[in-house]
């Protein structure tokens, strides 16, 4: 999908070199005190995206911390950006707390939906961050992760099956089933906007 929505922060992280990484491998203190500080803010952003509940969003922060710290060893630069690797986590931790808090909300309907042209979707990139964190805030759980892992993380259909135990073709199912449930709450027939967001 060309120009995808995105809302996480537009700030950059520091940049982590080699040398770095290897003071977290080898578990030096202040790396870790420096990494936590310049990167809370991109790991809570992303955490903020697929858990609503606050009460919740610091535990996921500090088991994603954890998960973090304790597989940095087996980062490799040759497969992905460090800033990648640690969004892939973020996400990973988020989907396994959905799992467990959520179970049974993270229902997958298999029925199909008719593919929804790009086209029919250029309202949405009307949409500013808070309207859309306001409209996600409602959206059925299963519909929202998907939508999240496939619109803002740009998982592929294979890559959201794996993670969620599902086929690529329910995948599929509940992005249009997202868009369509946008689409339906937001925007009239015009794609205009239905409401004011408040």
């Amino acid at each position: 999908m060309a120009g995808r929505i995105r809302f996480l922060p537009a700030q950059f992280c520091k940049m982590t070199d080699h040398n770095f990484i290897k003071k977290l491998i080898e578990r030096d203190a202040s790396a870790f005190q420096s990494f936590y500080e310049d990167y809370a803010p991109y790991v809570y952003a992303i955490i903020k995206n697929y858990i609503f509940d606050e009460v919740y969003r610091k535990d996921v922060m500090q088991e994603t911390f954890a998960a973090i710290f304790l597989s940095v060893n087996n980062y490799d630069s040759s497969k992905a950006a460090f800033k990648t690797w640690i969004s892939r986590i973020t996400v990973n931790q988020c989907i396994n707390f959905l799992r467990k808090h959520y179970r049974q909300n993270m229902t997958f309907n298999l029925e199909l939906y008719t593919e929804i042209s790009d086209s029919n979707n250029n309202g949405l990139h009307a949409l500013t961050k808070e309207e859309l964190e306001s409209l996600l805030s409602n959206m059925p759980l299963g519909y929202r992760t998907v939508f999240l892992l496939s619109v803002i993380d740009e998982y592929d259909h294979k890559e959201i099956a794996t993670m969620l135990n599902i086929t690529q073709e329910t995948s599929r199912s509940q992005l249009m089933r997202a868009l369509a449930w946008i689409r339906n709450h937001i925007f009239n027939t015009n794609n205009a906007l239905k409401y004011e967001f408040r």
